[in-house]
């Protein structure tokens, strides 16, 4: 009787401990996953893409073609130099087939870490990002519709004293032709005179002077300090349409300050040099483009790139905090880069615009969407960006 009671107590408990085990089983694989993405946007991305060949080849199926020799595939990814030089007949066949194209050695990645990149690798999707605007905000109004409405005004104006003009002079030509007199210019402007003088004329037309003073100020006050549509040029003709779009390269990976700064940074010469150590040439401008880069280098010299998207001094930005912990994409607030042959603002980046996104972004913890509102969070607060 004992062992019968006790086998009932105890199958459910094994049950609930399968589940708990389980359970934790596939959120460390979840966890795994996305090592694994962080791992192939830092390391991978520069020279391989999930699927096509970019510098090196495609890493999507690469594990099932080694999943039989798995200790081989961990050498060469920790030192593919010392692999090839050892004369091993695979390292040397994937070096002669990819133009002789030494892999940067990763000989800090452990087994499980390598793994983890062949398994998200095989279960990511290729997703095309689109331009994403905050959720629910108004899109913002162009200064040219108060151009639009300023010019109205004003041709409302000409059509007023037109008019004005056009009842001075018919009123007084009834009146002559009662008194059999010709109608004179002088009269014509005596009459008009009179209808302006008419106090609800005057107040009609400081109306509408006034309205198109202030269309105009409000106009010129929402443009300060804005530079939507700034393009400026560079100093060396960059396509991210080509590297962003093209060869699907991250935006972390050459703006690596993103995950971990306040500023998202601007690449030195040597990250644009470890792809084009090997990249002579490039399919739109040829190698004149390429050999400003590649002299930058050699003169151990910066690139002095123009800043495009500026905020004012008194406005604090973080960017890590807006990717890392509120999961935000760079198209949120850049547009969709990936598709600009010259990068250019693509929003207004003013108060307005980021007020209406914090009280429309729902709050995410641990990687899911709640119910709260960056506003509910104080979101609006005035110190949380002036400070």
């Amino acid at each position: 009787m004992i062992y019968t009671a006790s086998r009932y107590i105890l199958i459910p408990l094994y049950l609930v401990s399968f589940l708990f085990l389980g359970t934790s089983v596939l959120q460390a694989q979840e966890a795994d996953l996305k090592e694994g993405e962080t791992i192939f946007k830092q390391r991978c991305s520069s020279c391989h893409r999930v699927e096509g060949t970019l510098i090196g080849p495609q890493l999507l199926g690469v594990s099932a073609k080694y999943a039989s020799d798995r200790e081989w595939l961990y050498n060469w990814v920790r030192n593919s130099p010392a692999l090839i030089q050892s004369g091993d007949e695979k390292a040397v066949a994937l070096y002669e087939q990819y133009n002789k194209q030494l892999m940067s050695p990763h000989p800090d990645l452990e087994d499980q870490q390598i793994e983890n990149i062949l398994a998200w690798v095989e279960e990511s999707v290729v997703v095309t990002k689109q331009p994403v605007t905050p959720e629910g905000g108004q899109p913002v109004i162009s200064p040219s519709i108060y151009y639009a409405v300023l010019g109205l005004v004003g041709l409302l104006v000409l059509i007023s004293l037109l008019l004005i003009v056009i009842t001075a002079f018919l009123v007084t030509a009834v009146q002559s032709k009662e008194q059999q007199e010709e109608v004179t210019i002088a009269d014509v402007w005596a009459r008009t005179k009179m209808i302006l003088g008419n106090k609800f004329v005057i107040t009609a037309i400081a109306a509408i002077a006034l309205m198109g003073g202030t269309v105009k100020f409000v106009t010129d006050a929402r443009a300060i300090g804005l530079h939507q549509g700034y393009m400026p040029e560079q100093p060396i003709k960059f396509s991210h349409k080509l590297h962003a779009g093209t060869h699907q390269i991250q935006c972390e990976y050459c703006h690596s300050g993103v995950t971990k700064s306040k500023n998202a940074w601007i690449p030195s010469v040597n990250v644009c040099m470890n792809c084009h150590k090997y990249i002579e040439q490039g399919p739109q401008y040829g190698k004149d483009e390429i050999a400003k880069v590649r002299a930058a280098y050699d003169n151990n010299e910066p690139i002095e790139w123009v800043r495009i998207h500026n905020l004012p001094d008194h406005a604090y930005f973080n960017h890590a905090q807006h990717v890392v912990v509120g999961g935000q994409q760079c198209q949120t607030c850049h547009g969709p880069v990936e598709e600009m042959e010259v990068v250019y603002q693509y929003t207004t980046l003013g108060m307005g615009w980021c007020i209406e996104c914090h009280r429309e972004t729902k709050v995410k913890d641990l990687g899911k969407e709640t119910d709260f509102t960056v506003e509910d969070m104080g979101g609006l607060d005035c110190m949380r960006c002036h400070y």
